[in-house]
């Protein structure tokens, strides 16, 4: 059976989606440092970043944001990737990191940075096979153990 496959920009309509997404990933992966729903929300109202959904036939299958990092000239930062487990299998993380990376490069950014715990090596290894290289500490996200980058510049 075929089915139909959206990553569109999230709006503020998505975000009970997204909270449900997001208590998925949270749960799963046992991450401690959790955003409340009005940072979610805020997240939502960015005028250029924010998440991205994937829809698999209109059901809410995975997420991604990209949230500002003032701390580093024209970067943004890769947080929340996730994939509901029904819906694995199906490309939907390298969907969802194009169409993030695809965002970032027209608004004009050059840098996405993110960070992972050491144990998501699943999603470290598609991070490295996309270009993203290892780097120093950017941030002081507690959980995280492994830092990453990659340029938009060709």
């Amino acid at each position: 059976m075929d089915t139909s496959v959206t990553i569109r920009r999230a709006t503020s309509d998505d975000l009970p989606m997204l909270l449900a997404l997001l208590r998925g990933y949270y749960t799963e992966h046992d991450i401690w440092l959790r955003d409340p729903p009005e940072k979610t929300a805020a997240d939502l109202a960015h005028p250029h970043l924010g998440f991205f959904l994937a829809e698999v036939d209109a059901t809410p299958a995975g997420c991604v944001l990209l949230r500002p990092l003032p701390s580093i000239s024209s970067a943004t930062e890769c947080k929340r990737l996730y994939v509901a487990p029904q819906f694995r299998g199906r490309s939907l993380a390298g969907k969802l990191m194009d169409t993030a990376e695809d965002h970032a490069r027209h608004i004009g950014l050059h840098w996405i940075y993110l960070d992972s715990r050491a144990e998501m090596t699943t999603a470290i290894n598609m991070y490295r096979r996309r270009g993203y290289q290892e780097i120093p500490r950017f941030n002081d996200n507690a959980e995280a153990a492994i830092f990453l980058r990659k340029s938009l510049v060709e």
